[in-house]
């Protein structure tokens, strides 16, 4: 395609995103910002853009003043920006998170290369791939919602990247053990399996599912990394396997979200009776979203486990447990990053991700920006986890031993 060519696709795709967002955006009001002076404002610069890097910064620079989460446009080759830690088919095996300014190791997934190095819950993470922490957080673009929780999601999220990528490429860790020595690692990413695919125009998604029983086979203990295909599926043939348990955890930190069905199929697993759910604003109304009871339903003691990469789907199924009482929420407060998104496929095959609705819990809590508030705040500490101890896992043990009824600690 030559430069002219080049030009009006821009102009073209430029003008389909404006009009895209002017139409299905949730919001009629754009939270007071004029959209159509935002056009005239950037059209002018749209045209003038000297390449495509100048095209795609302006571009989200609009949609950035709309100040809401999954907002943007990603360029066609760059498509694994969407998810980038989901859509990965290697893993060192280790989970990550920011804890008193450090990056530090929250667990190592038994039989993985980072087990096989000898990592272990506690290490801190000084260097990645030759690069220091501080250089790869430096490199973090914020975005809405703007909070210190979403900040440290975004930053941990950056530096967890960095332990993802192509099976069988090599990650080189340097870090500093429970006796404050240092060390190096040379780890070759091993494959992840549950390979999904949602749409054509989307990058895989790998899915990650556990199931075990604790505390003398008497508390359940799922955890995941997406509300998407295969999870409702093993979800129900988990909850099949619990003979007469006291307890059920549900362990969401770190959950990148998902597609709408699952998260609703999760939960109509959890309830007795039809009850409202969540309230979904669009441009053209509110609807209301009651969940259908399956037959011999879950209905025991229930946890979940959040934290502030606990985004999108996540937030919304942990928001709404919490708003109709149904179980206890543990953890750390959530990002806010929660809004209904949908993605439309550009003329230059660049992929527009916008907002058609907006998420508000059974309550009236508009999720987006305010994020879940755990009825049971424990944070985990490095102490504990060199001990080998999980604080959030052990705490939700403990208040679900307090609770025989499952009535204590709910915030109304």
């Amino acid at each position: 395609m030559g430069r002219l060519g080049i030009y009006k696709q821009r102009l073209t795709c430029f003008d389909v995103v404006w009009q895209t967002v002017g139409e299905k955006y949730f919001d009629s009001t754009f939270g007071g910002l004029d959209w159509n002076k935002a056009y005239d404002r950037y059209q002018p610069q749209i045209a003038a853009a000297p390449n495509d890097s100048s095209f795609y910064e302006l571009i989200n620079k609009m949609l950035l003043e709309l100040n809401v989460s999954h907002m943007c446009v990603i360029p066609p080759d760059k498509k694994n920006l969407i998810e980038p830690i989901l859509s990965a088919d290697g893993s060192v095996g280790i989970d990550l998170r920011l804890i008193d300014e450090k990056v530090v190791i929250t667990a190592v997934e038994q039989g993985s290369a980072g087990e096989s190095a000898g990592l272990h819950p506690g290490f801190f993470i000084l260097e990645i791939n030759g690069r220091t922490i501080q250089q790869i957080a430096s490199e973090v673009e914020f975005r809405p919602p703007f909070n210190d929780r979403n900040k440290r999601q975004l930053i941990t999220s950056r530096i967890q990247e960095h332990v993802y990528g192509p099976t069988g490429t090599m990650t080189r860790l340097i870090y500093q053990n429970g006796s404050k020595e240092v060390h190096e690692a040379e780890i070759r990413l091993t494959p992840r399996g549950n390979k999904v695919i949602l749409d054509e125009t989307l990058p895989p998604c790998f899915i990650d599912f556990n199931f075990r029983l604790l505390e003398d086979g008497d508390i359940g203990y799922i955890r995941f990394n997406a509300f998407m295909p295969p999870v409702q599926e093993r979800f129900a043939e988990a909850l099949s396997g619990l003979i007469n348990p006291r307890a059920l955890i549900i362990d969401i930190r770190g959950n990148h979200g998902g597609v709408w069905p699952i998260r609703k199929l999760l939960a109509e697993q959890l309830v007795s009776d039809p009850v409202l759910f969540w309230r979904y604003r669009s441009r053209q109304a509110i609807k209301e979203v009651y969940l259908n009871p399956i037959k011999n339903a879950y209905v025991g003691l229930l946890a979940v486990i959040v934290d502030e990469l606990s985004k999108s789907s996540a937030e919304e199924f942990a928001g709404a447990i919490q708003a109709i009482h149904r179980g206890i929420v543990v953890g750390n407060r959530t990002p806010g990053n929660c809004v209904v998104c949908d993605f439309l496929k550009l003329p230059n095959d660049a992929i527009l991700v916008f907002p058609v609705l907006q998420t508000i819990t059974s309550n009236g809590t508009v999720l987006e920006g305010h994020g879940v508030i755990p009825d049971v705040e424990v944070a985990l500490t490095r102490a504990q986890l060199l001990q080998g101890n999980d604080s959030q896992l052990m705490a939700a043990i403990r208040h679900l031993k307090m609770d025989k009824q499952g009535v204590h600690h709910r915030k109304d």
